[in-house]
């Protein structure tokens, strides 16, 4: 089995990724991308959605943490108060 099972679906995602990312650039450019850097394209193409992804999730964890420890403090204001 080995590991190609792991990379095979990669490799077929990043390729039509590279395609895909390849009719754009033909369309708005008219410049034709050669078949040896579709594969390269389209891997880049999805690692860089990966880190925006992961970039935007580091954001979004950081909002609900800071709003967690407002939360938190607002609490122990309405605790110190008697509230």
């Amino acid at each position: 089995m080995g590991i190609s099972f792991v990379f095979t679906p990669i490799y077929s995602i990043g390729n039509l990724v590279g395609r895909i990312v390849a009719a754009a650039v033909m369309i708005v450019s008219g410049v034709v991308l050669p078949d040896e850097i579709i594969d390269t394209v389209g891997l880049l193409t999805m690692v860089t959605l990966l880190l925006i992804l992961l970039n935007m999730a580091k954001k979004v964890t950081w909002g609900i943490v800071t709003i967690c420890w407002a939360l938190i403090m607002i609490k122990i204001g309405l605790l110190m108060l008697g509230k």
